[in-house]
């Protein structure tokens, strides 16, 4: 009975161990867009986005503009002095630019005296012009076509190739939906990974269960539902994610023209990396000291467990043969108290810990900046399914060795 409700849930735990890895892939690109989709380089530090609000703002606030009696009474002398200040230059350039003839001629067909006498009423024809709603109307348009102008004379078009090739990929137009809709599936993608996760875990911990608990000695086909529920474990536990940072101002308002101006979700890092990706990236830089990191990570979670486990299975089935040798007999017995595997789950919670507090603790700081600007940040680090399945390879060697350890006692003559 134990033997085929082994075998039934390690075929169950096999499929499951596919399904976490996809989803986890699936989950991680989710993030990644939705991350580059938020950048701040997209957002806050974008010309297009300051365009927006400013272009907003102006335009509510020539909409807003009503010449009222008390702004016209403040207004009128504005302009008066200023058309009084356009016939004063009008006459030094008529007096000075002209000969004697055409200046006696000017004389007799512009009074420059009566046009001064007619300037409050001039101001009152400007002040009912700008009263005009299509006259408004222009005003608006042509404050906004100096305000494309300004922004694409004064600063150079920034690149929004990655955003556009990812709202492409997903088939939006706008940011916002474009964000919201990869939040969705990566929410969804993510909750079905943890379910997932949680019963791999908990069918291959009833492997272990079924063939290590009242058991005197252990058999080659306990032996083998055991190490390839291992094998299940670290296979997920190295392709997975395992620690997600992930640091951005959620929520960014401050007043400009009596007007708020508001940032949301502007992300300012955002890593998600398993193993695996940790090795490549390192290793793809080129420069010495990664690639030696990249060799140790890679030596110390990867070869490292997976040599015990093709030694525990050498022991296993090839006892006579590699029961002598020291490295077999070290790998299977006695390296779960010097695997480095254990201490790098160790170092990555540390780690986790660490990222944590640093990133908090920033961003607090970035929220106190200024009592006149509103910043809500928000820390995004956590660890994620891979970091769990690896963890419980790591327990599941050490029960191991122990349970392998106990069988050579029981079964010496």
């Amino acid at each position: 009975m134990k033997y085929y409700l082994s075998i039934i849930l390690l075929i169950v735990s096999l499929f499951l161990s596919i399904r976490v890895i996809q989803l986890s892939k699936q989950n991680q690109q989710y993030k990644i867009d939705q991350a580059e989709v938020n950048s701040i380089q997209y957002g806050l530090l974008n010309v297009d986005e300051w365009k927006e609000h400013l272009a907003h703002i102006l335009t509510k606030k020539v909409e807003e503009f009503e010449l009222t009696p008390e702004n016209q009474a403040r207004l009128k002398p504005q302009i008066e002095s200023m058309l009084n200040a356009l016939l004063d230059e009008v006459e030094v350039i008529l007096k000075s630019d002209v000969g004697k003839i055409k200046r006696v001629l000017i004389n007799v067909f512009v009074n420059m005296e009566k046009l001064r006498e007619n300037v409050p009423e001039f101001a009152d024809a400007l002040l009912e012009e700008l009263s005009n709603p299509e006259n408004k109307e222009d005003i608006k348009a042509y404050i906004l076509l100096k305000l494309d102008a300004f922004v694409d004379s004064t600063f150079s078009s920034d690149r929004r190739e990655g955003l556009l090739s990812i709202l492409e990929k997903y088939d939006y137009d706008d940011k916002e939906d474009g964000s919201y809709y990869l939040g969705v599936l990566a929410n969804r993608s993510g909750n079905n990974l943890m379910v997932s996760s949680l019963f791999l875990i908990l069918f291959l911990g009833m492997v272990f269960m079924l063939n290590s608990m009242k058991i005197k000695t252990l058999t080659k086909r306990n032996s083998s539902f055991l190490l390839l529920s291992l094998l299940l474990l670290i296979i997920c536990g190295i392709a997975m994610p395992m620690i997600d940072i992930e640091a951005k101002i959620s929520r960014l308002t401050f007043q400009l023209m009596n007007e708020s101006i508001i940032f949301e979700n502007q992300v300012l890092f955002f890593q998600s990396k398993s193993i695996l990706d940790v090795v490549w990236v390192l290793s793809s830089t080129g420069k010495l000291d990664m690639v030696f990191v990249s060799i140790l990570i890679f030596g110390f979670s990867v070869l490292f467990p997976f040599t015990k486990l093709i030694c525990s299975f050498l022991v296993t089935f090839y006892h006579e043969k590699f029961h002598q040798s020291k490295w077999v007999y070290f790998f299977t017995y006695k390296s779960g108290k010097w695997s480095m595997a254990d201490v790098f789950v160790v170092a990555l919670f540390m780690a986790f810990i660490g990222f944590n507090g640093i990133v908090s603790s920033q961003l607090s700081q970035l929220s106190d900046v200024n009592e006149n600007v509103e910043v809500l940040t928000t820390n995004g680090t956590g660890l994620q399914a891979g970091f769990y399945l690896f963890l419980m390879f790591c327990i599941g060697g050490l029960f191991l060795a122990e349970v392998f350890q106990k069988n050579a006692k029981n079964t010496q003559p």
